[in-house]
Order: C-alpha cells, then structure tokens, then sequence
C-alpha cells in the first residue's frame, strides 16, 4: 500500500513519511538527491522524530554540496553565477587557474577552474564551483562558510595549511 511516484520512486513527505503510518523512506529509494550522505542525512531526520530531536524534516536541511568523481573532481554548492543573476542578485565573480595552486602544480594536476559567486551587496558566499583536484574535499570548506552565513572574507582571510588545495581559497577570494 505504499505511493510510489511515476518515476518509481517511495512517495514521501517533508518528514519522509509514506502513506502509511510508521513507514518512512529513506536514501535514494525516495528519490531525493542520489548521494550517500543525503541517506546519512535522511536517518538523521527519522532518528530525530523517533527519539525527540529537532532535526525532523528535509525543510531543515542546510545547503548541501555536490562532487563528480571525474578527473579532476568537479564539485559544486549553491548558485551559479548565470542563476544569481536570474534571482536578481548583485553579484561579484572571481575565477581561479589550479595552476595558480601551489599543491596543484606539487600533484602535477593544475587542469580545471575555481569560480566562485558573491552576494555584492551582503558579501555572502551565493555559490561556488571547483573543477580540480580534491575539489570533493575543498567544497566542504564552502558548504560550512555558506551554511553559518559567514562573510566570504572569513575563507578569504583563514588560515590553510601549506600546501593544501585548500588554501586556494586565499587567492580565489581575494580576487573579489
């Protein structure tokens, strides 16, 4: 007696409720985004209704990011800057050669582009895309400054390890 959808996927709610009573769905079954931290993410929801936490539904959920397993990586969170645009943003821009990476040039992988789109007006993070090495890993450093709200400046100006990917950051973002 469970809904499914016309794409086959377990229909459900916001709190990833069937319609059945005491019958959730969980991970790629119910057809939200096809990743294995969003099914981490969606026990976090079922185990917070179940045990009284108030984690308990996928409107909760903060901004999540994206990697493609390609070489190199492609990663991505948020808005593109053609999309920033479309919402009526004023926006600023800054683009990043992995060969201006010192890490980069170390793993003999400078191929790719950072870029990145800021709210001109709030100075928050709108958005970011990285297409190069261990972007699957860089982006999480995004996702955590755009989930707080911080200013893109606090990346801008942290201090990253040396050499690390991460520390492109510094460069990427003085270019706003």
């Amino acid at each position: 007696g469970v809904q499914i959808n016309k794409h086959g996927y377990v229909q459900v709610d916001e709190f990833l409720k069937t319609n059945v009573p005491n019958i959730w769905a969980i991970g790629d079954i119910n057809g939200g985004p096809q990743f294995t931290y969003i099914s981490l993410d969606d026990f976090r929801i079922i185990r917070d209704q179940l045990f009284g936490g108030d984690y308990t539904s996928v409107s909760k959920r903060k901004l999540v990011a994206s990697s493609v397993f390609i070489a190199p990586q492609l990663a991505h969170i948020g808005l593109r800057e053609k999309e920033a645009i479309e919402k009526g943003y004023s926006i600023k821009v800054a683009r990043l050669s992995p060969a201006a990476i010192p890490r980069a040039r170390i793993l003999n992988n400078t191929n790719g582009l950072l870029k990145t789109v800021v709210d001109s007006k709030t100075n928050k993070i709108l958005g970011c895309t990285l297409f190069c090495v261990d972007a699957n890993e860089m982006i999480n450093t995004v996702q955590m400054a755009m989930n707080a709200g911080l200013d893109y400046k606090e990346v801008r100006d942290s201090i990253f390890t040396h050499p690390s990917m991460t520390e492109a950051f510094n460069d990427l973002y003085s270019l706003i």
